[in-house]
């Protein structure tokens, strides 16, 4: 009796777990079976349409890329390549504002000689009056070559100096070629005294004469574009307020420690070098008009 009960209790357990195993089939059948207990989980992911699978390609893709920084401006495009800003020597003058400033013109002289004029002279004339006291500016980005103070015949004075290197050709057109220096009748002593290394690098220099006051600035200096030099007045040989500018092309790296002439306070030293600037044919004069023509 025990044995046949046993049986029947072993006979429904089987049943009851085949069932359960049937049912669990036909569930997993009709939404899929999930993972058993302890297993790692495996991804169940739809198959992608090609659509989908077109943008995640594109995704990807992108993703590869380094992400712009939000910090950071678009970056500025350069201007021309060896662009070169040229400005008035008169601030708030353009270029016809000069002509009709000119007091007196560039007239070269024959070679060896001081006169009649190496530059050009610009007034600011207020109901016939030369007027003192207008912003002189530098013309172009260089180095200061020399600073006088009050030195005759210049005057409180600056002279710049630019490579040609990087300079448009036809800023040189009022360029007078060097021609064989002739006795002087100027006093030029010989000293021994080397302001600039000889070699094939040429500049371009520019002198801003007869100043109000003695230019700020100092041999060596970084000058740029459009920065103030001084004032208009008439110190030196001025007999009315005015700029003159005066612009020669000669070897690079020259350094003027002192220009002077005229005048019993004149060092030999001064002396050599206003010939050397003047009348040696070392520096070639430039038409400052012609220089100018080329403001933008």
């Amino acid at each position: 009796m025990r044995e046949t009960g046993r049986k029947t209790l072993r006979n429904r357990r089987w049943k009851g777990l085949a069932a359960a195993v049937l049912l669990a089939l036909a569930l997993c059948g009709w939404a899929g079976c999930a993972p058993a207990v302890g297993a790692p989980e495996a991804a169940v992911t739809p198959r992608p349409s090609a659509t989908e699978m077109a943008d995640d390609t594109q995704i990807a893709a992108t993703r590869t890329l380094p992400p712009p920084s939000p910090t950071l401006a678009p970056p500025v495009s350069p201007g021309p390549t060896g662009a070169v800003e040229m400005c008035a020597p008169l601030a708030g003058y353009d270029f016809e504002a000069l002509v009709g400033a000119v007091s007196n013109p560039f007239n070269p002289p024959a070679p060896g000689s001081d006169d009649p004029h190496h530059g050009v002279d610009f007034a600011i004339v207020q109901s016939g009056v030369a007027q003192a006291g207008g912003q002189v500016q530098n013309v172009l980005a260089g180095r200061v070559a020399l600073v006088l103070d009050d030195r005759f015949p210049y005057g409180n004075a600056a002279l710049v100096e630019t490579p040609l290197e990087g300079l448009p050709d036809e800023w040189a057109a009022g360029y007078v070629p060097a021609a064989p220096a002739k006795p002087s009748a100027l006093t030029c002593p010989e000293v021994e005294e080397q302001i600039f290394t000889p070699g094939d690098e040429r500049s371009l220099y520019l002198l801003y004469a007869h100043l109000q006051e003695p230019p700020g600035l100092e041999a060596g200096q970084q000058i740029a574009c459009g920065a103030p030099v001084g004032l208009v007045g008439q110190s030196g040989n001025a007999m009315n307020p005015h700029l003159h500018l005066e612009a020669r092309i000669g070897p690079a790296g020259a350094r003027f420690t002192g220009m002077a002439h005229y005048t019993n306070s004149a060092s030999p030293s001064e002396m050599h070098q206003y010939c050397l600037w003047r009348v040696s044919g070392v520096f070639q004069l430039v038409d400052p008009l012609a220089l100018l023509k080329n403001l933008p």
